[in-house]
């Protein structure tokens, strides 16, 4: 089902997912508190399951297009999974009623991932009904350098780095970075010391 022109761009893709995925693993751990437990502001927890899945779904879909006939069911659950998890993302972040450009960057961001996730979803509903049209893979492989994009965003944006002009504006995390900065590692370790020497 794959074309065999695509078979290089799958077997990159699945590699460089799989280290994506395991850096953001990385880049959480740092300061874990600030980014994914449950007292860290729900911007961040939301932009890190956001970067999460965006990875994860364009790593899953390209190692599922290596298997030979595979690329339609794997694309089909990892474009669920997406859609599933942007609604309950969008739950978590819309029941709390705040300053309206608050409100206007989470829908945003809420948006962005079910148009992509909602297209995957349309492709994949295409290759199962037109077996020999290849273009819908080719216009699938090109959705996954957008769910790249997306996710590296996301996920650059969590750690801090600043975005000027309106997709800058339009970050939820535009607001919070000023006044809540992620800790360093160093800070980290610090406070841990001091917790502990305070414990002894």
């Amino acid at each position: 089902m794959v074309p065999e022109a695509l078979n290089n761009f799958f077997l990159a893709s699945a590699g460089i997912g799989a280290t994506l995925v395991g850096l953001i693993f990385v880049a959480v751990s740092i300061a874990p508190e600030d980014i994914v437990q449950a007292n860290a502001p729900i911007e961040r927890q939301a932009m890190a399951a956001s970067s999460f899945t965006a990875l994860l779904n364009a790593f899953f879909i390209s190692f599922g297009a290596l298997i030979p006939g595979n690329i339609g069911l794997v694309t089909l659950i990892m474009s669920a999974l997406g859609l599933t998890t942007s609604s309950l993302l969008a739950w978590n972040l819309l029941k709390e009623r705040e300053r309206w450009q608050n409100v206007l960057r989470r829908v945003f961001l809420i948006l962005v991932s079910i148009i992509i996730y909602g297209y995957e979803l349309y492709y994949v509903i295409l290759i199962f009904k037109e077996h020999n049209n290849v273009g819908n893979i080719y216009t699938l492989a090109g959705l996954l350098l957008v769910v790249y994009g997306i996710g590296l965003t996301r996920a650059w944006e969590l750690l801090g780095a600043r975005r000027y002009g309106l997709f800058g504006w339009l970050s939820p995390l535009r607001e919070l970075n000023e006044t809540v900065p992620i800790r360093t590692q160093e800070e980290t370790e610090t406070s841990s010391q001091t917790v502990h020497d305070e414990l002894r």
